[in-house]
């Protein structure tokens, strides 16, 4: 039966995050940063600020963000389980999207040099659009991007309990929480499911 399924692209679809400590460590080492530079980096990545506060912090004169947009999509790395999830899932007549917050020359790069973009109907990004996660105007714009509506209803597959879980409710989608291990927190209503890697996801979406 034909349905959708949209999912999250950082630390989702892409590991996002192993690419950040790939590009912390570039970093320490084409600037000689000084020891401790990457501990502080890892525990200073996404807070408010972060690139003027590396700049400052290490007396850096190049435009450390254009640096990292540009990188960014050329680490990041999605493993093969995933893109055949997302094959199996159109083989089996499901519409599969991405929805996604970030500038659009960084989330299209990654979505095209890991091979997302030949792997899903279509995708949604933020900095394309002028609406953000948790926002459901976002989520309607992945799925007319894939042909559906959500009207419909469908799937919402991420790893960030407000952004992803909490929108993709409000947006009146199931969904599945990819934990990594990580405990949900208290102050939110549970995911309608929870996966430690998106692969499983796939039990849920297409049960036996």
């Amino acid at each position: 039966m034909t349905g959708l399924v949209l999912f999250d692209l950082d630390d989702t679809l892409v590991d996002r995050s192993a690419a950040f400590r790939r590009w912390a460590a570039e970093l320490c080492a084409d600037r000689s940063l000084p020891a401790g530079a990457f501990e502080w980096l890892l525990a200073a990545d996404r807070s408010e600020g972060f690139f003027a506060a590396v700049r400052a912090r290490f007396g850096l004169v190049d435009d450390v963000w254009a640096q990292y947009r540009r990188r960014m999509p050329e680490l990041v790395t999605c493993r093969p389980g995933v893109l055949g999830l997302l094959t199996g899932l159109r083989a089996a007549g499901q519409r599969v999207g991405i929805v996604t917050n970030g500038r659009a020359d960084n989330q299209l790069g990654k979505i095209r040099r890991t091979g997302l973009d030949r792997a899903v109907d279509g995708w949604a990004v933020s900095g394309e659009l002028g609406a953000r996660k948790p926002e459901r105007a976002l989520f309607a714009a992945a799925a007319a991007a894939c042909g559906a509506d959500l009207a419909g209803g469908g799937w919402m597959v991420g790893d960030n309990p407000a952004d992803d879980i909490a929108g993709g409710r409000a947006a009146g989608l199931a969904t599945i929480w990819v934990a990594g291990g990580r405990p949900w927190p208290r102050d939110l209503l549970p995911p309608d499911h929870t996966c430690d890697t998106v692969e499983a996801a796939a039990g849920w979406i297409l049960p036996a």
